[in-house]
């Protein structure tokens, strides 16, 4: 497994979020080192999405502090977040069904473009120039999970794989430093699970921080540095995968008797 750089480059302290009387994450604190693969699991309910949208500002946390690489982010919107060097990917995967694949990377680009709005009405220099980048960017994007033939069609003309790279790919083109994947490889073949899994690894190889939500032990067991596991929004083990199988919390919650 990879090496890591000493001290915490994500941290969650105390972290709760409350929707009415329920509380879907539960003083949640862990913290993760830069350079990290790490996956989050738990059954259905556990509170995993919820801890995604925490992260990234999609929701507000009700109480604790989260941070990142020395800076509390909790309060902050979730495109300041982005520019900060977080990206996802959503278990829905929301691509952009009327835009073709290269233009769905290049949405992603949008955290270094810098024209103004009279710019972009009429195409000037720096318009132009700022989409040729983006362009260029996201076909190496494209070309790194393997879709450079595919660059001029519709999501729709894709395999599901296909899809979630895609998905990846857009997430990659704002040159992120910690990446969240929610569930990405659900509904795929066990050959196609492999493979998704040495792109992570690849991923992380390029210094890439990576976060992942999965329900596939397989992918889990393959890739992970430590695992998380939360039940009812609260994290009852952490650890290795060898770690955590032979809990019994684990065992009674999760992953069942054999």
């Amino acid at each position: 497994m990879n090496k890591s750089l000493d001290g915490p480059y994500l941290e969650l302290k105390g972290v709760s979020k409350d929707f009415g009387g329920l509380r879907a994450v539960n003083h949640l604190s862990f913290a993760v080192k830069k350079g990290e693969l790490v996956s989050i699991i738990g059954p259905n309910g556990a509170g995993k999405t919820t801890l995604l949208n925490l992260i990234t500002g999609i929701l507000p946390v009700t109480q604790g502090e989260i941070w990142f690489r020395g800076q509390r982010i909790d309060r902050l919107p979730a495109h300041r977040i982005c520019h900060l060097g977080i990206a996802r990917s959503f278990q829905n995967l929301q691509l952009f069904t009327n835009m073709s694949v290269v233009e769905n990377v290049m949405i992603g680009c949008h955290k270094w473009m810098r024209s103004t709005f009279p710019e972009v009405m009429f195409s000037l220099g720096r318009v132009k120039k700022e989409h040729r980048d983006a362009f260029e960017q996201s076909l190496g994007k494209l070309s790194l999970l393997g879709l450079e033939k595919k660059v001029h069609e519709m999501p729709s003309s894709l395999a599901l794989k296909e899809r979630k790279f895609l998905a990846i790919a857009r997430a990659l083109a704002n040159e992120p430093e910690l990446l969240f994947l929610d569930e990405p490889v659900g509904g795929l073949t066990i050959e196609e699970i492999n493979e998704f899994g040495e792109m992570i690894l690849k991923m992380r190889e390029r210094g890439l921080t990576i976060l992942f939500i999965e329900h596939r032990m397989e992918l889990v067991k393959g890739i992970s540095d430590r695992v998380i596991v939360l039940e009812f929004g609260e994290k009852i083990a952490e650890g290795t995968f060898e770690e955590i199988r032979e809990d019994e919390r684990v065992i009674s919650a999760y992953l069942g008797k054999s």
